[in-house]
């Protein structure tokens, strides 16, 4: 892999420097351009054994931080330093850093480390760049004669790896290990490339770091499969042939146990007799001799007793002419009343978390539940319109989360009937209860008839509601990343295998990328926002698969340059959405057409950026269903008939001139060669458009001294053409 998504940033900024001045998460400053400065806090991982250069980890991240020229004296902190950093972003080498360092701050000394992620090596990438990993079962190639200084290779369980070690390493003279070693190292990358193409390599810090693996020890995760009403299987392996078993219960005590299976390094164990739509505590675990490893506790769902189905809906049309199978359902200007149909059929609970809701409609329909008898409880986001709820009956509580970042509590769910058997059902999709979300934009709405889901969504509900009760504790409610991740996430629909993941406990952002790296044949997405490098690398790179082809749209107003760039230079085709109203999908679409190859779609409410992994409260489903990716294929290619192609042309062919560059009062644009009006955007660097106005085919004199001191880019749109030049704009 390689990180495409920043040397085009590199490209287009031409290093130049934008100044924040507050802290930020460590993942957050990976997601910005080169040459931005910023401050980071996190914990060292590594000493002078890697040189000058020091790794640091938040909950978030890991970064490389370089003391290079221009830095701050006295940087050299120890393994185990809270450390506050200041510097500008820097590409080396495929490298991200902190280079050099403006200033510092030791906040404590000897703090724990954080705990080393267990990864294969395959797991080496953008996602795991400067972060503290376990690979184990690994095995060097060349062992028992003695470390050179350079690279090592290794394979774990048949992947290939490389450790590196610098000239003046303390492994640098030692005997490479015979037999199995676990290695924790430092994930780093260095190529020579342009632009930097994979290179990946672990960096073992002291001899500690390699560990004789005569113990048991699982590896990878524990797989969910044939779930039933009665009970599922749980799969895993290990290094070394054991023993395995299952402890589990409906409660953490977890007083029940799985009959053993037989000694095996490949483990599959049956937990039956169980109770149907049950959400169960268990732990899987292997023993062999004295020694037991143990799995992480997880939550399993049973299915549920009846059988269910998933069913989609949108409210733009959809090309019947490329479908396979049932043709999708588009309808109009009906989407509210169908949200009402279900809304009505309500005869116990009706659970409700929306973003931001103008329609009385919907809110009627909760009154009207009420007023049968129905416990309605309600959610949503106190930053933004919520017109309509000040109709809402006064007996039925409502809560709004207050304390938000980025946008929030951004859920668009529904739950009815969550106990009711048959009756249990779940609603969602990108729809906002708003004129714009039911009628103007293309959106979709996902009807999941399924007991145990909606109990699934429940638990979400209750999470942020503080209680089951009718009333919402504050003491115990708990939003965004006060989170935990405490819900199934693998349900057996009626034969349909349906993800479920709540954000931002749940690592959504990875199961995306797991869902894209499945392709086999084609990736479609449709998207509201990218700003996620992390998703934007993954669709590059899987469009670089022999035999992958990605395509997709992004809403222009809200898309970033950056990635949109990226994306094109990665030769995906990418277009603007070309409506007058705002894409607002959040979907994927994964082999469709391949029924060999588990077609799926990713939907919900999680746009592809950085709130929403981190900051917000969202839902995404992952829908494991040749005839719903089918189905969506039909709402995409009516949306992609209409879309834009932008072409990006390079600067030395781009008609568009930019003086004086930097600038700190007035910036002239020449549009040379160009008859007509044109569209020009100032874009800031993380992709928000700043400014727009029409211009005519002349020299523009901008007035830039509203803007805040950074890298921007100058974008101009004229007959589907959009040609894109940087410019500084100085204190």
């Amino acid at each position: 892999m390689f990180d495409l998504f920043r040397s085009s940033i590199l490209l287009l900024t031409f290093c130049a420097a934008q100044t924040l001045v507050a802290q930020i998460p460590i993942a957050q400053a990976r997601d910005l351009t080169i040459g931005t400065t910023v401050t980071v806090r996190g914990i060292v991982t590594n000493g002078s054994e890697l040189g000058g250069i020091r790794y640091m980890q938040d909950g978030t991240g890991g970064i490389a931080v370089f003391p290079g020229t221009g830095s701050t004296s006295g940087f050299s902190p120890t393994r185990g330093t809270d450390i506050s950093v200041t510097g500008p972003l820097k590409l080396f080498n495929g490298l991200l850093e902190i280079d050099p360092v403006q200033s510092f701050t030791v906040h404590a000394t000897n703090v724990p480390l954080p705990a080393a992620q267990t990864i294969t090596p395959a797991g080496m990438g953008e996602t795991t760049e400067s972060e503290l990993v376990r690979i184990n079962a690994c095995v060097f190639a060349n062992a028992g004669s003695t470390f050179t200084s350079g690279t090592t290779s290794f394979t774990s369980n048949g992947l290939p790896g490389n450790i590196f070690l610098r000239t003046g390493h303390p492994l640098v003279g030692n005997t490479i290990p015979a037999g199995i070693v676990d290695i924790i190292g430092l994930v780093s990358q260095f190529s020579t490339a342009t632009p930097p193409i994979g290179g990946y390599q672990l960096l073992p810090r002291t001899a500690p770091d390699l560990i004789a693996s005569n113990s048991i020890t699982i590896l990878g995760e524990v797989l969910q499969s044939s779930i039933v009403p009665t009970g599922f299987t749980l799969d895993w392996n290990t290094n070394i042939a054991g023993s395995a078993r299952v402890r589990y219960g409906l409660t953490p005590a977890m007083s029940s146990l799985a009959s053993p299976t037989a000694i095996s390094t490949s483990h599959s164990a049956q937990v039956s007799g169980l109770l149907p739509a049950r959400a169960y505590y268990a732990q899987a675990y292997s023993v062999q001799g004295a020694d037991t490893a143990w799995a992480p506790v997880q939550l399993y769902s049973t299915a549920s007793a009846d059988a269910g189905s998933v069913r989609v809906y949108f409210n733009k049309p959809v090309d019947e002419n490329v479908a396979i199978g049932p043709v999708a359902i588009d309808l109009g200007s009906a989407m509210d009343d169908t949200l009402k149909a279900y809304m009505d059929r309500a005869e116990s609970t009706l659970d409700i978390a929306v973003y931001n809701t103008t329609s009385s409609l919907l809110v009627n329909a909760a009154n009207d539940a009420r007023s049968r008898g129905v416990q309605v409880r309600w959610i949503a986001e106190a930053s933004n319109s919520n017109s309509a709820l000040q109709n809402l009956s006064a007996s039925i509580p409502l809560l709004y989360r207050t304390n938000s970042t980025g946008s929030g509590m951004h859920n668009k769910f529904v739950i009815v009937d969550a106990d009711g058997g048959p009756a249990a059902h779940i609603l969602t999709g990108s729809a906002n209860f708003t004129n714009s979300g039911l009628f103007l934009d293309p959106n979709n709405l996902v009807v999941v008839n399924d007991m145990a889901l909606a109990r699934a969504y429940r638990m979400e509900f209750e999470e942020m509601w503080g209680s089951s009760g009718t009333l919402p504790n504050l003491g115990n409610s708990r939003f965004g990343g006060d989170k935990t991740n405490n819900t199934p996430h693998l349900f057996n629909v009626g034969g349909t295998l349906v993800q479920s993941w709540f954000s931002p406990s749940d690592g959504t952002t990875a199961r995306i990328v797991d869902a894209l790296q499945s392709a086999d044949e084609r990736i479609e997405f449709a998207l509201f926002v990218l700003t996620s490098s992390t998703l934007t690398e993954a669709l590059i790179d899987m469009h670089a698969e022999p035999g992958v082809v990605v395509r997709g749209m992004v809403e222009e107003e809200d898309m970033s340059m950056w990635t949109f760039d990226a994306l094109l230079e990665g030769g995906v085709d990418v277009r603007t959405d070309g409506a007058t109203n705002s894409l607002h999908h959040k979907y994927a679409i994964v082999d469709r057409g391949a029924p060999d190859s588990d077609p799926m779609v990713v939907t919900g409410s999680h746009n592809w950026s950085f709130n929403a992994e981190n900051n917000n409260d969202e839902n995404t489903l992952i829908i494991h269903s040749a005839t719903i990716a089918d189905q969506f294929h039909q709402e995409w290619n009516a949306r992609w008939t209409t879309a834009v192609s932008v072409p990006e042309l390079g600067a030395t062919q781009s008609p568009v001139q930019l003086w004086p560059n930097p600038s700190n009062t007035v910036l002239n644009i020449a549009l040379e060669s160009m008859a007509g009006n044109a569209e020009l955007y100032v874009v800031d660097a993380s992709g928000r458009i700043v400014h727009s106005e029409r211009v005519p085919a002349a020299v523009h004199v901008l007035d830039v001294q509203s803007l805040s001191p950074g890298a921007y880019s100058v974008v101009v749109v004229r007959n589907g053409e959009r040609y894109s030049r940087t410019f500084l704009r100085m204190p």
